[in-house]
């Protein structure tokens, strides 16, 4: 629990391959031969390539090291296999180009499949969208932006957030909503799944940090109230288990009529967190680890903000699925 200095100081001072190698389980790569029916994956977000250390952040930011960080992410994942695919969610670049883009997909060659949840600055153009399927369809299923990944044991809906008048375009509006037809294909595609397991990914937080995480007077990086009640509503109707978000930098978790909606921290900032999820038929698992003891250049932290590690509840998951 990251309550007090000490105790952030022992957590981002954990190696991060510790619970992970007691929990690892055995399947394959995600091509439908999953030797045990277990699904493990890890859970990414706000990587901002291309931005160096501007922007938006909460804990120091090392954008311009990412591919040290993930280097030093594929030696974790060789020594605590297996690892099916890696799920990001969204800010993969800090802004729109060709050239970001590109060089995005030659840094996420990292040897299992990379699926991505369209983030704000993902789309900072009017043809971002266009952009993304043309330079890298490998981040996507069947050339699309909102897409189903189907394992044996879990389903998750890709479904990445609007934020203003245009589809697909961030204008430094900040009004999260989803699109009619993408709650249309959702539904659609939760049908045609039934019986299993279900996540939502999108990009912006369905719920704020709450004060008793942060310290603040109010609420961190409140989304609109129509956006709550729209994925809540979708949620709790759909039996869906676990919404993953990130666009706050902050690990939080809260459980809500049955969903856990949870958000992870950017990896590009310390200690450089990532989220490893294992779903079998009976149990779900989140372990949030990091990469502060795998790194080879120096790294600041900030003591005064903690809350973005989150405390072990925001931390943590397990879930028996069945009694």
């Amino acid at each position: 629990m990251l309550e007090g200095d000490e105790q952030a100081r022992n957590e981002s001072s954990l190696d991060p391959t510790s619970r992970a190698s007691r929990e690892a389980g055995t399947n394959s790569q995600i091509d439908g031969r999953f030797s045990q029916g277990m699904t493990r994956f890890l859970f990414i977000a706000d990587t901002h390539w291309g931005s160096a250390q501007d922007g938006y952040k909460v804990q120091p930011k090392y954008g311009e090291r990412l591919p040290d960080l993930l280097a030093a992410l594929r030696g974790w994942m060789s020594e605590n296999p297996p690892v099916d695919f890696i799920l990001h969610g969204g800010d993969m670049i800090h802004n729109t180009s060709e050239t970001s883009i590109t060089e995005a997909v030659a840094h996420f060659d990292l040897k299992v499949p990379v699926y991505l949840c369209l983030g704000n600055h993902d789309l900072t153009t009017r043809d971002g969208l266009g952009e993304w399927m043309r330079l890298a369809p490998g981040f996507f299923i069947d050339g699309a932006s909102n897409y189903t990944i189907e394992t044996t044991s879990c389903v998750i809906h890709v479904i990445p957030n609007q934020y203003g008048v245009d589809p697909y375009h961030w204008d430094k509006t900040q009004d999260a909503h989803f699109l009619t037809s993408q709650v249309k294909d959702l539904e659609q595609s939760i049908a045609s799944h039934p019986n299993t397991t279900r996540f939502i990914v999108t990009h912006s937080p369905v719920h704020p940090i709450p004060p008793g995480q942060t310290g603040f007077d109010a609420p961190f990086h409140a989304p609109i109230e129509t956006f709550t009640s729209t994925v809540s509503q979708l949620s709790e109707k759909h039996s869906v288990r676990c919404v993953l978000g990130a666009h706050s930098h902050t690990n939080m978790r809260k459980e809500l009529n049955g969903v856990n909606y949870i958000t992870v921290s950017s990896f590009v900032e310390s200690p450089f967190e990532f989220k490893c999820f294992e779903i079998s038929e009976d149990t779900i698992s989140m372990t949030t680890l990091n990469l502060m003891n795998r790194i080879e250049f120096d790294a600041d932290y900030n003591w005064d903000k903690t809350f973005a590690q989150g405390r072990e509840g925001d931390r943590s998951l397990d879930i028996q699925l069945r009694g």
